[in-house]
């Protein structure tokens, strides 16, 4: 039998590193260990099972399927979403919405593309739509009572004018700042408006 070795480089250095809990108490298990595991002593007097009574693991039992309770889904089954045809249409407006913006955008700055992007935006909001629809968390974050979709909705709306003009100084250089008293400020000021 070899010692267990630590995982770390922790020490003992006496017993007052060390907090003794007390005896582990067992309960539905203590029947299934004998006296000698370290059961309790209450378990100590009860009877020890015999190997007839036990067995083996539930899942191991060819009629284990058919023990199980009636009306209930197996473990890891899927329950089917019911998806109305309203909460679809809602869902792939809701897709459909920002793709229309961003293809917009992406049109103007490069025509075949954007404009690929456009014309494809339906087929692409509606695998979206489909996607979504198969996840009951999804589904929930687009039209759940929270309204966490609309939530985010309303940030990027109130953050688009920001990325706008960061996105025109910083990646295509089309605003630019001018210091004050340049030439560019005092050409403005001869001009009417």
């Amino acid at each position: 039998m070899q010692p267990v070795m630590p995982l770390t480089d922790f020490e003992i250095d006496g017993a007052d590193d060390v907090e003794d809990l007390g005896e582990i108490p067992f309960t539905a298990e203590d029947r299934q260990r004998p006296p000698e595991a370290g059961a309790s002593p209450s378990a100590a007097h009860a009877p020890a099972p015999s190997p007839a009574d036990d067995d083996g693991p539930g899942h191991a039992r060819k009629e284990w399927r058919k023990q199980q309770q009636p009306g209930r889904a197996p473990r890891g089954a899927v329950r089917a979403l019911r998806i109305t045809a309203g909460i679809r249409a809602d869902i792939n407006a809701k897709v459909s919405m920002p793709l229309a913006i961003a293809g917009g955008i992406w049109e103007a700055r490069d025509p075949l593309c954007g404009g690929t992007f456009v014309r494809q935006r339906p087929d692409i909001a509606d695998a979206l739509t489909d996607i979504i629809c198969e996840s009951a968390d999804l589904v929930a974050f687009f039209t759940g009572p929270g309204g966490a979709f609309m939530k985010y909705l309303n940030l990027g709306a109130a953050l688009w004018p920001v990325i706008e003009v960061a996105a025109a100084h910083h990646v295509y250089h089309t605003i630019a700042v001018e210091a004050p008293g340049s030439d560019a400020e005092a050409m403005t000021g001869r001009y009417a408006a």
